[in-house]
């Protein structure tokens, strides 16, 4: 099963911890999506699955260690995620 979580607030500490509750259960694919001012977030422990959208890291003049996505990537993200959860 695929999970995505898409964050949207640079510091929605709720999120983040569910979204690492769920991806160390080991029950599938846990990825996360930072959009708007979340790209300023510092993504904490294990950062891989962890993306940024490009477009709004671009806008806020900021640097990620997090892969970026364009916009055809998050579409694909959304429509093979089996789940998508949105903060």
């Amino acid at each position: 099963m695929k999970v995505l979580h898409i964050i949207k607030k640079t510091n929605d500490t709720y999120a983040w911890e569910a979204a690492s509750r769920q991806r160390g259960k080991k029950d599938g694919q846990v990825f996360v999506l930072l959009l708007h001012d979340a790209v300023l977030a510092q993504s904490p422990g294990d950062a891989d699955g962890v993306f940024a959208c490009r477009d709004d890291v671009a806008a806020r003049g900021v640097q990620t260690q997090a892969p970026l996505v364009g916009y055809e990537e998050i579409v694909k993200m959304l429509l093979e995620a089996d789940s998508v959860v949105c903060w």
